[in-house]
């Protein structure tokens, strides 16, 4: 069971491409799947605190403005960040300054632990989520 505290990032994949999923804890330890495997580590403690921050400046998530922006169909992936079942629109195209932070600081946390997305046909595709 996913606790209220508990950041989601994930990425849904497509045609081409695996997605991740990345679950935050409330003392800022993570975990994380990708087609390249899982992991686990702690982000440094700015980094969350800033998470934090740009997550509560944008609540609730799911009422940030959307942008339609042309994605490829093969490659055009969704990123949503969701916390205690509020959901952020698709973070890809950000249409305000909110959802602008929240796509740096997703590109921040997935680059600090190495969450990539990778294509299909080079890695495992992500298990069933249980939650």
């Amino acid at each position: 069971m996913v606790m209220t505290t508990t950041i989601q990032i994930v990425d849904t994949g497509s045609t081409d491409m695996i997605g991740y999923r990345v679950l935050l804890a409330a003392d800022g330890t993570a975990s994380s799947v990708s087609g390249d495997g899982s992991g686990h580590a702690a982000l440094p403690g700015a980094l969350f605190a800033r998470l934090q921050h740009d997550i509560a400046a944008a609540k609730p998530l799911a009422d940030l403005p959307t942008q339609t922006c042309m994605k490829a169909v093969s490659f055009g992936t969704s990123t949503f960040v969701e916390q205690g079942g509020d959901r952020s629109p698709d973070l890809t195209c950000p249409a305000n300054r909110a959802a602008q932070d929240l796509q740096d600081d997703v590109r921040a946390v997935t680059a600090y632990l190495k969450v990539r997305n990778v294509p299909r046909g080079a890695g495992r595709e992500l298990p069933a989520q249980n939650f």
